[in-house]
């Protein structure tokens, strides 16, 4: 089990997902992020890419339990995303609301799976020598 790995993983993920949403709430403006759908719905999309795309590179990288490692991954963000949201709660009075989380929760399980399959994949079309996907 590589730790270490895990941890960086988890670590990415969840500093890569609050840029993302960091500078999309500068661009738009915090009064307005909170009021537009189509804006809430683009930052889910995005972060659904961005973990994607960090599942599918921990796949390529990790040859030996993968899976195991990508679950590890998600755990580990998960307590990271849902104690950082907990201590908001408790300093800044940033409500916590369940369903704020679900729709994330449900992307993230998906790209965990989605991202470890196509990374898995990826590394066995690559080592078999095949150049093109």
């Amino acid at each position: 089990m590589n730790y270490s790995r895990i941890v960086l993983f988890s670590i990415s993920i969840y500093f890569l997902l609050v840029l993302a949403s960091t500078i999309a709430t500068l661009t738009v403006g915090a009064g307005d992020a909170t009021q537009n759908t189509s804006f809430l719905v683009t930052l889910e999309v995005l972060g659904f890419i961005i973990s994607l795309l960090v599942y599918v590179y921990l796949a390529y990288k990790q040859a030996s339990k993968t899976y195991q490692h990508a679950f590890y991954v998600f755990l580990l963000f998960w307590i990271i995303n849902l104690g950082s949201s907990w201590l908001m709660n408790i300093f800044l009075d940033i409500p916590l609301l369940a369903l704020a989380f679900l729709l994330p929760f449900l992307l993230s399980v998906i790209a965990v799976l989605l991202g470890t399959v196509l990374g898995v994949q990826l590394r066995q079309k690559l080592s078999n020598g095949v150049t093109a996907i």
